[in-house]
């Protein structure tokens, strides 16, 4: 055998014993936005919600929970499953974690604590992603007692209005009932809340707001009735209006460590009262911005 036939034979080992480049990392996955998908098993909550939002849901449903996001795949957004771990964040009498999946959790609602009560989902993502801390880890709140209706029927255009303002009164309307009272507008109210709204602008969504928050105290869904221990049901109350008047996406304890403003209104809230804190947060400069609300 030559020289050549020796070097060339030596080569052709050290390949076939496994001397390989090794294989590229794998980019993550972009996620830009993400929701929670539910489907009841026994009742009628289906549909897709924001996380930020509150679902509402009835006493003894079974409810699948995932977690759904949009992923730039090749430059464009698609519809992609989301890995997370998952746990009771809060409500622990009144929401039971049955099992969990890759991204998924089935969940069953008790309501130990009585109707109009508040339970929350808490997940953290544990895929390769890159997505916005914001969104990597939150709660998803389920609004237990609250009617599961899909969309309140269409209120019909008044004489004079133009469409686009109308719209948005409604629109503003919707979120205020959903955040305060856990409930949709309805009725002669829905109009006459909405009207003020679009009449009188910025000055007339904060007094709907305070009117919706005097009905929710009357209705027991205010500041915890307990002189002692009350802490935990404040924080889950005041993190809940966070989370749907200003789209915020921290857990309860992020919030209450890091935010200042979110442990006064919890204090304002047993002290003072649920109209006192939803005053504060719908007459801020971070709710007009969020919302897209222009200058007062």
């Amino acid at each position: 055998m030559t020289r050549r036939e020796v070097l060339s034979a030596a080569i052709c080992a050290a390949l076939a014993c496994g001397l390989a480049l090794p294989a590229a990392a794998v980019a993550p996955l972009e996620i830009i936005a993400l929701k929670a998908r539910v489907q009841s098993q026994n009742g009628t909550t289906n549909g897709d919600f924001e996380i930020g939002g509150g679902i509402p849901v009835q006493v003894g449903e079974r409810l699948r929970i995932s977690l759904v996001g949009t992923g730039i795949v090749n430059g464009a957004g698609r519809e992609v499953q989301v890995d997370a771990h998952f746990d009771v964040a809060a409500g622990h009498r009144d929401l039971s974690l049955v099992r969990t999946g890759p991204n998924w959790a089935l969940v069953t609602i008790n309501a130990a604590g009585g109707g109009g009560v508040l339970g929350q989902l808490g997940y953290a993502t544990t895929g390769n992603y890159r997505i916005h801390p914001g969104l990597a880890s939150g709660r998803i709140t389920f609004k237990i007692g609250a009617q599961a209706v899909a969309a309140p029927a269409p209120v019909e255009l008044p004489q004079g209005y133009t469409r686009d303002r109308w719209h948005r009164a409604l629109e503003l309307n919707a979120r205020l009932h959903r955040a305060i009272l856990g409930d949709e507008p309805h009725g002669e109210r829905a109009r006459a809340d909405a009207d003020r709204i679009y009449r009188d602008g910025y000055g007339g969504l904060l007094t709907v707001a305070t009117a919706l928050a005097h009905a929710a105290e009357d209705r027991g869904l205010g500041r915890s009735n307990a002189d002692r221990g009350y802490q935990e049901r404040d924080v889950e109350r005041v993190g809940a209006l966070y989370r749907d008047l200003l789209h915020r996406q921290e857990s309860d304890q992020d919030l209450w460590r890091q935010d200042p403003g979110f442990r006064g209104n919890v204090e304002a809230l047993h002290r003072k009262g649920l109209v006192a804190v939803v005053s504060s947060i719908v007459d801020s400069a971070e709710f007009r911005s969020t919302n897209q609300i222009g200058p007062r």
